[in-house]
C-alpha cells in the first residue's frame, strides 16, 4: 500500500504538532529524512529532520510503529515537530518529497477499518469524539470507541444467526425421518427476547440528548422565566423589563451546571394573545412544553398562575399526571425576596400528588438558586443511571438500521403465524443480521463505508 502523510494535530500556534506517516514505505521514506539513522520500533527518536542537499528542516521527535502493531494495521511513523502552520507544513512537504503522498480525509481511519483494526461504529466513535461539544458528547463517544457497541450489536446479531442455524437444519435434514419438529417455540421465544432487547436500546437513544437534557421554561407573563433563564445561563441571553410579554418566542441555549449539560428553552408566557405574533409564540410555548426532558413551571402566586395552570391541562388532558413523571416537572416559586400570595390550592394538591420538586427562589437575592441547579443535577444523574445497563446508541444510522432488523424479525414471526415455509421465515432473519452487520461493516456497501469516513477531517 503506498504511503500517505498528513498533518495530525492542525495547525494552530502550538508548542507541538504532529505529522503522521502510514503504508508500505512509511520507515524508508523518514530514514531518508534523517540520514538513513535506524529507528526502533515503539521508541521514542530525538533526530533533526535534513533536506536532501544537508538542510535542517526542524529538530524533532519520532516514533516508528511496525505493522501490524499500529492504528492502521500498517507501518506508521508519527513525526512530533514544533508547532505552527508554516513548520509543520515544511515539514509535511520533506516527507513528501521523500516519497509519501498527501492522505485524503479519513484516509487513516479507512486503511484501520480495511486492516480490521477498528469497526465502522468505533470510526464514527473517533469522529463523535473529535467533534464533541460537551463532556456528556465525548464520554458517550469514548464507551463506543470502547466496543460498547460492537460487543451489543454482535450479540445481538450471534443470536439471530444462532436462530438461522436451527432453522436451516431443519430446511436441510427434512428428509431425515429422525427429523425433530421445526422449533417453533424456540423461534418465538429468542425472537422475542432479541426485539425486546433492540427496543431497549431505542429507547436509550430516545432518552438521550447530545445537546443535554432538555429544560423548558413555562409560566404566565412576567413570573421571571427570563431572569431565571439568564441566571442559569451566566449572561443576558433573554430580555428582562417589567412590561409582561417581552418574550414572544423561544430562546434556546445550552449551559453546564456541575458538570451535567443542558438545552435551556425559554418560552413566551402563557396569557391571552392581543396580536399574531404572541399567538404564533404561544404556539410554538405549547410545543416545547411538549418535548420538555425536564418542565420548570414557574409560579409567583399571582391570578396569572391560575391561566397558566389551565393552559397546561388542556395542553396534556388526562395524561397530566403521567407527563409529569415522564418529563419530571420542577415547581418553582418565584420571588422569594417580596411579598407574595399563596399558590393556587389546586396546583399544590397537583405538585403533592405528583410528588415534583417544589422550589422557592429568588434571582435577586440567589435564594434557592443553588438547590434549583442541584435539583436539575439530580435529574440528569437519575436519567442517565435508568440506561446504565443497556448500551447507548448517539448515531441515527445505527438507529435505523436496528429498526430494519426489528422489522424483519416481527415480518419473520409473522410469516411463522402465517404457516410459511421455513424458507421464508430464514430468509427475513438473514436480512435481520445483515442489518446489524452493517453497524459494525461485518456486511456494508462500499457507499456507506466511503460516506462515513469523507466526513472525517485529514490525518484521522
Amino acid at each position: 500500500m503506498y504511503t500517505i502523510a498528513a498533518i495530525a494535530s492542525g495547525t494552530a500556534p502550538a508548542a507541538i504538532g504532529v505529522i503522521r506517516l502510514s503504508g508500505d514505505d512509511a520507515l524508508g521514506i523518514i530514514r531518508r529524512c534523517v540520514h538513513r539513522q535506524e529507528l526502533t520500533p515503539r521508541m521514542m527518536h530525538h533526530r533533526v529532520l535534513y533536506t536532501p542537499d544537508g538542510e535542517a528542516i526542524d529538530d524533532v521527535l519520532i516514533c516508528y510503529f511496525k505493522a501490524p502493531h499500529s492504528y492502521t494495521g500498517e507501518d506508521s511513523v508519527e513525526i512530533y515537530a514544533h508547532g505552527g502552520s508554516v513548520n509543520l507544513g515544511r515539514v509535511l512537504e520533506l516527507v513528501c518529497e521523500a516519497g509519501a503522498t498527501p492522505a485524503q480525509p479519513g484516509e487513516f481511519s479507512t486503511r484501520a477499518f480495511l486492516n480490521g483494526k477498528i469497526d465502522l461504529s468505533k470510526a464514527e466513535a473517533i469522529m463523535d469524539i473529535i467533534h464533541a461539544q460537551n463532556v456528556h458528547q465525548c464520554r458517550e463517544a469514548q464507551r463506543q470507541l470502547s466496543g460498547s457497541v460492537s460487543h451489543a450489536v454482535e450479540a445481538l446479531r450471534t443470536a439471530v444467526l444462532n436462530l438461522l442455524c436451527h432453522i436451516e437444519a431443519s430446511i436441510d435434514f427434512s428428509t431425515e425421518e429422525d427429523l425433530a419438529p421445526f422449533p417453533t417455540d424456540l423461534v418465538r421465544r429468542e425472537s422475542s427476547a432479541i426485539l425486546h432487547q433492540i427496543e431497549r436500546m431505542k429507547r436509550a437513544h430516545d432518552q438521550y440528548r447530545a445537546d443535554g437534557l432538555r429544560v423548558v421554561f413555562t409560566g404566565a407573563p412576567n413570573v421571571g422565566k427570563s431572569s431565571l433563564f439568564n441566571h442559569l445561563l451566566g449572561h443576558e441571553r433573554a430580555i428582562v423589563t417589567d412590561i409582561a410579554g417581552t418574550t414572544t418566542d423561544s430562546i434556546e441555549a445550552q449551559v453546564t451546571l456541575n458538570h451535567q449539560t443542558f438545552c435551556l428553552i425559554d418560552t413566551a408566557g402563557v396569557a391571552d394573545a392581543q396580536n399574531s405574533i404572541e399567538q404564533l409564540g404561544i404556539m410554538r410555548s405549547r410545543e416545547q412544553i411538549r418535548q420538555a426532558d425536564i418542565l420548570l413551571v414557574l409560579l409567583d402566586g399571582q391570578p396569572s398562575d391560575r391561566r397558566m395552570w389551565d393552559e397546561l391541562r388542556a395542553l396534556y388532558g388526562d395524561d397530566i399526571d403521567d407527563a409529569a413523571h415522564r418529563q419530571t416537572w420542577v415547581f418553582v416559586h418565584t420571588k422569594a425576596d417580596q411579598a407574595r400570595p399563596d399558590l393556587d390550592p389546586e396546583i399544590l394538591s397537583f405538585i403533592e400528588r405528583a410528588r415534583s420538586p417544589l422550589l422557592n427562589i429568588s434571582v435577586r437575592t440567589n435564594a434557592g438558586l443553588a438547590e434549583l441547579e442541584s435539583t436539575l443535577t439530580r435529574i440528569a444523574c437519575e436519567r442517565s443511571q435508568q440506561t446504565e445497563d443497556v448500551t447507548l446508541i448517539t448515531s441515527q444510522r445505527h438507529i435505523s438500521c436496528l429498526d430494519h432488523a426489528s422489522t424483519c424479525i416481527q415480518r419473520s414471526l409473522a410469516a411463522l403465524d402465517a404457516g410459511l415455509p421455513a424458507e421464508c421465515i430464514a430468509e427475513d432473519l438473514h436480512e435481520a443480521a445483515q442489518s446489524l452487520a452493517a453497524i459494525t461493516g461485518a456486511f456494508a456497501s462500499e457507499d456507506i463505508v466511503n460516506a462515513i469516513f469523507s466526513q472525517f477531517c485529514i490525518g484521522k
